[in-house]
């Protein structure tokens, strides 16, 4: 029977990824103001509840998106540091010794030319067949595609003309999507040249392509995208929030908070399922390692978990947390389902074979 509790920790986290099927590593903190609380990085062993932390140098910000590599034991970080923007060392990387319990940092970069001290790392995604690329996303719209391991830049920076949301490779290394608000681009790696391009992929569901001096109108943000792995490899999936806005709306006027997830066949673009998952926006998205489930968390603070190929609705806790989930992540195994939020609480689901036959 799946089953589901509470984590208690003393600080709010905003990252958080597997190491293992029973490790997670979490970024948490009180950001850059003067809260008292200590930015950090913290080793947890979900079933001895035992916790190993790093604390960050003054001056850090808060860890707001990481990835770990397991062939290599490297975490990779977006971390603030409060330098001037041109000297923000934003991107960071942690060795984790062979026991898994202790990070050490191995080195530190600048590559998003920041605008502002508000602008941060937002996306740190590595794609998982050689030749790596790992996505380096920031919220000042630009995209860096570097070499791994050696975080040298592949390609020329790309610049985001809409705000960028989220990067996904797919499991064979063959291609990559990018999200804006009203738009997927795939992005398109050329052999030769050093020059990385976007190719209009598709459009929000629904909505075609409109003219420039109307696009503010659009009420439809595209904020998640996933590559379907394991047995749905062939699809992609999509998070769409709508938001009420003045003009008129697709929904009623009572419930214009709604989020939908769209799953597409990858060959033809062509849509597979859309199911309305949420009366309010989603914040957090995830696709489990089989390719069998996929979870969300709503900003109404409920995380659901649907059957991957179907979109059938498997799971739903209604109150998960205070605060909504910040980041949500299936373990490698498939055996639990981990969300973390700024309440200063993790909500662990553990899962069963007994999911799928619900």
């Amino acid at each position: 029977m799946t089953q589901h509790y509470q984590l208690h920790l003393d600080t709010p986290i905003y990252s958080s990824t597997f190491i293992n099927p029973t490790t997670i590593i979490i970024g948490a903190g009180g950001g850059t103001t003067k809260s008292g609380i200590t930015n950090k990085i913290t080793i947890i062993n979900i079933t001895t509840k035992h916790e190993n932390q790093l604390n960050l140098q003054k001056g850090d910000d808060v860890p707001m998106s990481m990835h770990y590599d397991p062939l290599n034991n490297l975490l990779i970080c977006g971390i603030n540091s409060t330098e001037t923007p041109e000297k923000n060392t934003h991107l960071r990387t942690f060795l984790l010794d062979k026991n898994q319990s202790q990070l050490k940092l191995k080195s530190v970069q600048t590559l998003l030319t920041y605008q502002s001290n508000d602008d941060y790392q937002r996306i740190t995604c590595l794609s998982p067949q050689a030749p790596k690329l790992l996505a380096i996303g920031g919220t000042n719209n630009q995209l860096e595609l570097l070499n791994y391991p050696t975080l040298k830049p592949a390609f020329k920076t790309l610049w985001c003309e809409q705000q960028l949301y989220a990067v996904d490779f797919h499991s064979d290394g063959s291609q990559g999507k990018l999200t804006h608000p009203h738009l997927i681009r795939e992005i398109e790696r050329p052999t030769t040249e050093t020059n990385c391009t976007f190719r209009n992929a598709m459009y929000a569901p629904s909505l075609p392509p409109q003219k420039k001096e109307k696009r503010n109108t659009l009420t439809f943000f595209l904020i998640c995208i996933r590559y379907g792995r394991g047995m749905n490899s062939s699809m992609l999936y999509t998070i769409l929030n709508h938001l009420p806005s003045r003009g008129s709306s697709v929904w009623g006027g009572k419930d214009q908070r709604k989020a939908q997830l769209i799953s597409w066949k990858l060959g033809s673009g062509d849509r597979e399922r859309c199911k309305l998952i949420s009366s309010k926006p989603v914040t957090c998205f995830d696709v489990s390692a089989s390719g069998r489930l996929v979870a969300f968390s709503s900003s109404d603070l409920s995380i659901g978990i649907l059957d991957g190929a179907s979109l059938r609705s498997l799971l739903s806790i209604l109150h998960a947390h205070e605060f909504p989930v910040t980041s949500l992540k299936f373990s490698p195994d498939d055996s639990r389902v981990v969300s973390c939020s700024a309440d200063m609480t993790m909500r662990v689901i553990e899962l069963d074979g007994s999911i799928l036959v619900c």
